[in-house]
């Protein structure tokens, strides 16, 4: 395992470490999307048998999971400051994580099998050591480039993580979901290894697909990656360095306010991006009645749209410099919500229109306002994968290298300490007007108050120049 002691020693060219970096997100985005337009809607429809259920249950998983991320997360990121090496916990979390995944196979139709409640022990357990992975893979960030190249390498992590989910969906769709379909030209007949669709099989095995994509994806990292050296610390001193640490944050943060500022706004946005992708599945399905099909087109489109934005957006970071370039992502993002909030399969942007109109006579997507709402959906998955890239980027320049564990680890708490909150807010909008659109407008506000946050951060000289 190659180790470094600084970001400073570094290339400043992308090379084999670099490179395997950013492979890890190569299984890392499709088992996200995987659970957004595969698995949640078979849970919620089919596995709890009602839509308006599971999406309560959906919502109850994302809650508990993110106070067990806020809860241990920055804890462990101070320990591994401690200790220095990220690898062998990255290893330890992936076996877990990649087990977890495997075992939905067992979520069986009506809660045979696996109950409802074991299943949903399974996802927050799945959602945790996501995060722990990702926390851990984006504190080696500053090991991995050198200061001019993270908006780049970061960039690049998430175009082929989204080039990567892209081939599974396609892959899921012509091997799956069309076959189970059936008389759709050009595909088999059956499912892959004659998988039963009577008990969704061929649903049912695309998270243990899923699971293989994470194990091969890891192995690069842990072949060419940097790695921060031992500090051969003690446990117990390693313990009391990291308790220490955190006991002192606050006085960290006051020494270092912009990045306070900026893990403070990142929190509040996080919390709307996170919403968006957790029940984008079902809210395209309930508004505009998509078939499973189309939510499997729309899943491959969204890591299409992903890839695009990341390596557009990314350009964008590096010429204008992350805040520029995540105002304007947000934006940009509130701008598209608004008008996915007045679309409907009878209207866009609240004016009303012909739904039996055609955009053409094709098995999917045939109306003029499902076209309307895809494109819709697509430009905001393009503008999260910036701002995924560019919120990272941000944080690595504006923390010192020897914290980036603990800084990463808030970051990760950032992203969780509040996700009980726009799913809480969903559920109370949508019950308050029995309307699944208008139950996101409190994404847009949780949006709007990050920008406005992000607005007072003052990056430093050097953040702000990066050179390609």
């Amino acid at each position: 395992m190659a180790t470094v002691t600084a970001a400073a020693s570094a290339p400043s060219r992308l090379d084999r470490a670099g490179l395997g970096w950013a492979l890890f997100e190569g299984g890392r985005i499709p088992y996200v999307v995987m659970l957004g337009v595969v698995f949640m809607p078979y849970f919620a429809q089919t596995v709890v048998g009602d839509v308006v259920a599971g999406q309560a249950e959906v919502a109850n998983f994302a809650k508990y999971a993110g106070f067990a991320a806020a809860c241990t997360a920055p804890l462990l990121g101070a320990l591994l400051d401690q200790r220095g090496p990220r690898k062998p916990w990255i290893v330890a979390f992936m076996a877990v994580l990649v087990g977890v995944v495997a075992m939905l196979w067992f979520a069986q139709p009506g809660g045979a099998g696996l109950s409802v409640a074991v299943v949903v022990t399974l996802l927050v357990l799945g959602k945790l050591f996501y995060t722990y992975t990702e926390m851990l893979h984006n504190s080696l960030l500053a090991v991995a480039a050198s200061g001019g190249s993270m908006a780049r390498l970061s960039g690049l992590s998430i175009t082929i993580g989204a080039s990567s989910g892209f081939l599974f969906l396609i892959f899921v769709l012509l091997a799956l979901a069309l076959p189970a379909q059936g008389g759709v030209r050009f595909v088999a007949a059956a499912p892959l290894f004659g998988l039963d669709t009577a008990s969704y099989q061929h649903l049912r095995i695309v998270p243990v697909f899923a699971a293989l994509l994470l194990v091969a994806a890891s192995l690069p990292l842990l072949r060419y990656a940097r790695d921060y050296p031992p500090t051969n610390k003690s446990w117990n001193a390693s313990f009391r360095g990291a308790f220490a640490y955190l006991g002192g944050l606050a006085n960290h943060l006051k020494a270092r306010p912009n990045a306070a500022k900026f893990l403070l706004a990142r929190m509040i946005y996080a919390d709307g991006l996170t919403a968006i992708s957790i029940f984008t599945g079902v809210l395209a399905g309930g508004v505009m009645g998509w078939s499973a099909t189309e939510l499997l087109l729309l899943g491959i489109g969204q890591l299409a749209a992903s890839a695009i934005g990341a390596a557009l957006l990314a350009r964008i970071d590096m010429r204008i410099g992350s805040k520029r370039a995540l105002q304007i992502m947000l934006g940009g993002m509130i701008l598209a919500l608004l008008v996915v909030v007045g679309t409907a399969p009878d209207r866009i942007f609240f004016i009303p229109l012909d739904s039996a109109s055609l955009a053409w006579d094709g098995p999917v997507f045939r109306h003029v306002t499902d076209i309307v709402f895809l494109a819709l959906l697509l430009v905001m998955t393009g503008l999260t994968s910036g701002t995924t890239a560019s919120s990272r980027a941000l944080l690595a320049s504006l923390s010192p290298a020897s914290e980036a564990g603990a800084y990463f680890g808030l970051y990760a708490m950032a992203g969780t300490v509040t996700a009980w909150l726009a799913p809480l807010a969903i559920g109370w909008a949508t019950k308050a007007t029995e309307s699944q659109q208008a139950g996101f407008v409190p994404v847009i506000v949780l949006l709007a108050v990050g920008l406005a946050l992000l607005s007072t951060v003052k990056p430093s000289a050097t953040a702000e120049k990066e050179e390609e």
